[in-house]
């Protein structure tokens, strides 16, 4: 093999591990699990452990959807180049570090998408623009409806007064509900994608809406129970495992 690609494939390595490090360190380990370290439900190492599995995991079973519009979705006419990818991960990594630096959040996705796009269009592609307004509007929607939602739950439920018990355990069978209609690898024909939901469907071979609400209400239902029997027998073991299962 020529040295020049043994040079180029060594570099492309050292700069993946530069990324995964960043990764762990300031967006997927660092963000979603600080709320769980902060409430003492979790310690940062153990977190750091569990982000491991459940980021591998994650990959696996859900990341085709992001990979292919960040690999081909991004840029038309031109495909990215070794040389190309390495400059990708280095500067979305470098940005990544920065943030953990100052201690900003930044996100794995803002870096990078920005970053192929920017290589992209310096080789010679041509922007895709229907791409680009779906993730901003992403992006921009993202904050506020999370912020919305988050102050609308959190401003009803002690107003209502009712037990952690059970609205803790509703609203774990509402995310219960989504995750039976999230496309999962395995789950679909052939290669393709697919939710539990459809799966069902597909199995029982029935058209219609009545098999997705079926199932999506029976997850709800099972989930929302042992939450709530859970809780039950353990209040502040329980509800500290909803914290880290969410």
């Amino acid at each position: 093999m020529d040295s020049s690609v043994i040079a180029l494939l060594l570099v492309a390595g050292l700069a993946s591990l530069f990324m995964a490090w960043v990764i762990g360190a300031g967006s997927s380990g660092a963000t979603p699990f600080a709320p769980a370290v902060g409430a003492n439900a979790i310690s940062t190492m153990r977190a750091a452990f569990v982000v491991g599995i459940f980021g591998f995991a994650g990959a696996v079973v859900q990341g085709a959807n992001v990979s292919e519009a960040v690999g081909r979705g991004l840029i038309g006419g031109v495909s990215l180049p070794a040389s190309g990818v390495i400059i990708v991960l280095l500067i979305g990594a470098g940005l990544m570090a920065f943030g953990i630096k100052t201690g900003y959040p930044i996100a794995t996705a803002f870096t990078v998408t920005g970053s192929v796009i920017g290589v992209g269009l310096a080789l010679g592609g041509t922007p895709v623009w229907p791409k680009y307004l779906q993730i901003g509007a992403v992006w921009v929607l993202t904050p506020f409806v999370g912020g919305g939602l988050a102050y609308g739950i959190a401003s009803v439920l002690p107003r209502a007064d009712v037990p952690e018990r059970y609205s803790v355990a509703l609203l774990a069978g509402l995310v219960g509900a989504v995750l039976a209609n999230v496309n999962f690898a395995y789950l679909g024909p052939g290669d393709s994608m697919g939710s539990l939901a459809g799966l069902a469907q597909r199995t029982l071979e029935v058209d219609g809406l009545a098999v997705p609400v079926a199932v999506s209400l029976l997850v709800a239902a099972s989930v929302a129970l042992f939450v709530s029997w859970d809780i039950s027998r353990d209040m502040s073991g329980g509800l500290r495992r909803v914290l880290l299962a969410l």
